[in-house]
């Protein structure tokens, strides 16, 4: 078993565990008792995870919600149906909700618990790759709209983070390529993290045959150092006022992408690979980076074969004005992270659309 603290900006009460290993289910009502007691848990996940994993999940003194699987439910109207259905129960303010599976349960669980009674616990169980690694830290939530993703929501921490690794051996090989692009997104914002030397690129480069099989000695090892990363931005940027903009790296065109196809083609991380793509294709033409880095960088994309669905094709215009409506355009200005240096990314403001759109093109 292995720990990460995650300590916002050194206020005891924001300050809450992740814990990774095998087996953690089973011990889930321990954790709840020791991090968040409540006086009634109130687990939502959907009927694929609950079919899965539910009779694994052991916490006592709970009540369960089914919700639509998929990104497209991450709206407005199973926000009210959560909300709902814990009024329905008759739940008081000490109660907690759980967030069981993916990235998709975990973002619209915290914003319910963010505003359910002005606010009450919540624990991420997160089952998915990619929410182990990223979506259940930080206290980022959030519902899409019509305009954009994530655009509804609000910065609200958990108070337990418990990321059973083996709930990653049932997922399909594209689930698990998704969260795979994340992983690769922290091998390039190491640096300026500043937590530590991991040489992430290396561990992921050297060991790219076993963490596609799936060993989970160094899925464990991949997840934790993932958190650590994460965790040390949080804890200097928890509302994502400078620092924190930088987990943000392949996002801008990711989000953007998966607006222009209606979030149904691509995952999250398949739109992502791209954008980690696009970044280093932006930062190559703007002399930001190495020849080598960008070879190298590209290199460790492809290593990991996100067999990416075939798509109508998106000009560049249409990308463009999508990317208008992400949330991190400041003053009319679409905001990029780009490699600057091996593991090292900035903000920039500043790329012509000239040269967004041929990079695009």
């Amino acid at each position: 078993m292995r720990e990460v603290t995650v300590d916002i900006n050194s206020v005891s009460e924001k300050k809450y565990p992740i814990i990774i290993g095998e087996d953690l289910l089973e011990k889930a009502n321990e954790y709840l008792l020791r991090y968040c007691p409540a006086s009634k848990y109130f687990i939502i996940t959907n009927e694929k995870i609950d079919g899965l994993w539910g009779k694994k999940l052991n916490i006592e003194n709970a009540e369960k919600f089914i919700i639509p699987d998929g990104e497209k439910y991450k709206n407005y109207e199973t926000l009210i149906s959560i909300l709902n259905k814990a009024s329905e129960l008759k739940l008081d303010r000490k109660c907690a909700f759980v967030a069981f599976g993916g990235g998709v349960i975990g973002d619209i669980t915290g914003f319910a618990a963010s505003v359910y009674r002005r606010g009450v616990d919540f624990v991420q169980i997160p089952t998915t790759l990619l929410a182990q690694v990223d979506s259940s830290v930080g206290g980022k939530t959030a519902v899409n709209n019509e305009y954009g993703k994530n655009l509804i929501g609000t910065f609200y921490q958990p108070k337990l983070v418990l990321a059973d690794t083996k709930t990653l051996t049932t997922l399909d090989e594209r689930q698990l390529k998704t969260g795979f692009a994340e992983v690769v997104k922290y091998a390039f914002i190491e640096k300026t993290c500043d937590c530590g030397e991991f040489n992430f690129i290396d561990f992921l480069s050297g060991n790219i045959s076993e963490i596609k099989k799936l060993n989970l000695s160094f899925i464990n090892e991949a997840v934790e150092i993932c958190c650590k990363l994460k965790a040390a931005v949080v804890h200097k940027d928890e509302k994502e006022n400078g620092l924190r903009a930088i987990l943000n790296l392949g996002h801008t065109y990711g989000h953007a992408l998966e607006k222009c196809s209606n979030y149904s083609i691509f995952t999250h991380g398949e739109a992502v690979a791209l954008g980690l793509q696009v970044c280093f294709d932006l930062s190559f033409a703007l002399n930001l980076i190495s020849e080598e880095y960008y070879n190298q960088a590209s290199e460790l994309i492809n290593m990991f074969e996100f067999n990416l669905p075939e798509h109508p094709y998106y000009t560049p215009e249409m990308i463009t004005s999508a990317m208008k409506f992400d949330k991190k355009v400041k003053d009319g200005k679409i905001i990029f992270i780009l490699p600057t240096n091996v593991g090292e990314v900035a903000v920039f403001d500043n790329i012509e659309t000239n040269l967004l759109h041929q990079i695009l093109a």
